[in-house]
């Protein structure tokens, strides 16, 4: 198992090192996921910064305009830019993920890595919400705000449901997008799903004995009965929990299979080509078909690009992973922003915002999220494990977590 902690990370790279020979080479033919997959040899931390600004880009408009505008993607895809961007996290996460519970030594150990990769900085932003609210942006006394009543229930459901609608007494009330304090958080509790199916999923093919075929054969019925289930909301009677769920079950469990049949898929331009071209023809006919093989074709899209290296870029995301905190961070930045400055426009909030938050984020790795990954092994007593040979460079072992 890997964190970023001294020794283990010495081993990993010496590992690296002896295994980098033997690796197949970027511009050879073919390239199978698997290669990519392996710890150095990725930009998978690039892609998940660039997934959080995306995210930023598309809250701009509702902060700017209020909450009914739309970004022009929304109306061509189904989708918007944003949208696509948290369909990506969730695909690569369930690939991290999947690794991860390979590596881990029991359920207990996957467990806690989760908790530990996603429930410090939330924590601390929902925190640094309520005393910064409460110091510069709220518009009514001390004595109404700072009470039980007020911020109880906005740090309670924030942090055990992951809601977004909870409010805080004269906080961004006369803000376009009224009241609304930390929007992007309502994925977390999506991603909690995702993380409980799997490990169900998992155990029960380890209590089965059951090997690859039915395990594509369970993979499929998954991805088969989510993609039903995005294409006729009328089966969930229009349940926004539902349709919610199916997306992102879709898009996880995407990632899933990549883990698992990493051997086998190829990332090539042709490839890409064979998945976007249709999606093409489904945009232009309007076909609801573009939602589901919209994502696959995101999802391959990210592995593609990520398997391209970045040089001294690659390394610096590897070392400090700013997705996470700039996905709880951004909006909240957001709504200062147009709080501060009402003149703001669409492209000016989504620039600052992403220069603070990505400033924010760097805090919360260096004192927040490193630190609580370390002590993963503490509370276990343990050291890693070598990591085994498919080592993956992102996920949690030496990040962790895609929201």
């Amino acid at each position: 198992m890997a964190n970023r902690v001294p020794e283990p990370e010495l081993v990993f790279k010496a590992q690296f090192q002896q295994e980098k020979g033997s690796m197949s080479k970027r511009g050879s033919d073919p390239f199978f996921l698997a290669s990519a997959a392996r710890r150095g040899a990725n930009s998978y931390g690039i892609i998940r910064v660039i997934a959080a600004v995306l995210v930023i880009w598309t809250h701009s408009y509702a902060v700017v305009l209020g909450e009914d505008a739309s970004e022009p993607l929304r109306d061509v895809t189904g989708y918007s830019l944003g949208s696509h961007a948290v369909n990506i996290f969730f695909s690569l996460s369930g690939f991290m993920v999947a690794s991860s519970w390979e590596r881990s030594r029991d359920v207990v150990d996957f467990v806690l890595a989760r908790i530990l990769r996603i429930m410090p900085a939330l924590v601390c932003v929902c925190v640094a919400i309520v005393i910064v609210s409460g110091l510069f942006l709220t518009s009514v006394s001390a004595g109404e705000y700072w009470t039980v009543a007020n911020i109880g229930p906005f740090l309670a459901r924030s942090l055990l449901i992951f809601s977004s609608e909870t409010t805080l007494a004269g906080v961004f009330e006369d803000n376009p997008w009224p009241g609304v304090l930390n929007i992007p958080i309502w994925t977390i509790r999506y991603e909690v799903i995702c993380y409980v199916s799997l490990i169900i999923f998992m155990l029960a093919l380890g209590f089965l004995k059951a090997g690859a075929g039915i395990r594509r054969l369970l993979l499929a019925v998954v991805l088969g009965v989510s993609c039903v289930l995005l294409l006729l909301p009328e089966m969930t009677g229009h349940s926004e929990l539902a349709t919610r769920l199916a997306r992102l079950f879709f898009a996880f469990y995407l990632g899933v299979t990549a883990w698992f049949e990493r051997d086998r898929i190829r990332l090539s331009l042709p490839w890409l080509l064979a998945i976007w071209i249709p999606l093409g023809f489904c945009l232009a006919s309007g076909s609801l078909l573009k939602l589901p093989l919209g994502m696959v074709a995101a999802a391959y899209l990210s592995f593609w690009l990520g398997s391209f290296q970045a040089g001294w870029l690659q390394d610096a995301a590897d070392r400090t992973d700013l997705s996470y905190g700039i996905y709880v961070w951004g909006f909240f930045l957001q709504q200062c922003l147009i709080s501060f400055f009402p003149g703001q426009g669409v492209f000016a909030n989504a620039i600052s915002a992403t220069v603070l938050a990505a400033l924010v984020a760097w805090l919360s790795w260096t004192f927040v999220e490193r630190p609580a990954l370390n002590l993963r092994f503490r509370l276990r007593r343990g050291r890693p494990d070598p990591a085994p040979a498919a080592q993956v460079l992102t996920g949690d072992a030496r990040s962790g977590r895609a929201p």
